[in-house]
């Protein structure tokens, strides 16, 4: 495999109850083409994820979420899990982090409940997502468009996960759509 976002720095915004399978699935994918990739958590030191029975394994953060700027990445992955999710929007932080992603047009790629961060964000208005029916009226009310679809692309945002396919599928159709982004930046 090629090397593809060699110097692309990655963050990857979790709270502790995050979904270990996403992040350590996509982790594995983005590290094989050499990109460098930064967990952003709420707070220092460890984040404790979630396994689908019960908690998982705990990951270093690398940045506080309220001292991260999203102009220091160039690409951002929120996996899903509703309890990192739930935490996630306890803070203003998490509003202003995802803003500076969409509004700058940085790539941006959303697991399952996660989605619901971009209606917190106030970021999700005339967008078009899919995730877990769940966060379907929330997206809805917010402004954005729903599908029925295994994984969505809108512009800079990729949205979907386990919850609407196989989590492989998701997580291979997200690095092409990763890459492709950091090959169209190279370009322009």
């Amino acid at each position: 495999m090629t090397k593809a976002l060699l110097g692309q720095k990655l963050a990857v915004l979790v709270a502790n109850g995050f979904c270990e399978k996403d992040l350590t699935e996509m982790q594995r994918a983005l590290l094989k083409t050499g990109a460098n990739v930064r967990i952003i958590g709420m707070d220092q030191g460890l984040v404790n994820s979630w396994n689908e029975n019960g908690w998982g394994l705990n990951f270093a953060a690398d940045q506080m979420l309220s001292e991260a700027l999203g102009a220091n990445f160039s690409m951002l992955v929120i996996p899903g899990g509703q309890r990192s999710v739930d935490k996630l929007k306890l803070t203003a932080h998490t509003r202003r982090f995802i803003g500076s992603f969409i509004d700058a047009r940085k790539p941006v790629v959303v697991f399952d409940q996660a989605v619901d961060l971009l209606a917190f964000a106030q970021r999700i208005s005339g967008r078009t997502v899919t995730g877990p029916d769940n966060v379907k009226d929330e997206v809805t009310n917010a402004g954005g468009t729903w599908a029925e679809e295994a994984f969505v692309i809108d512009g800079n945002l990729m949205t979907g996960g386990e919850a609407t396919g196989p989590r492989a599928e998701f997580v291979a159709a997200a690095l092409e759509f990763l890459t492709e982004s950091a090959i169209v930046e190279k370009a322009a």
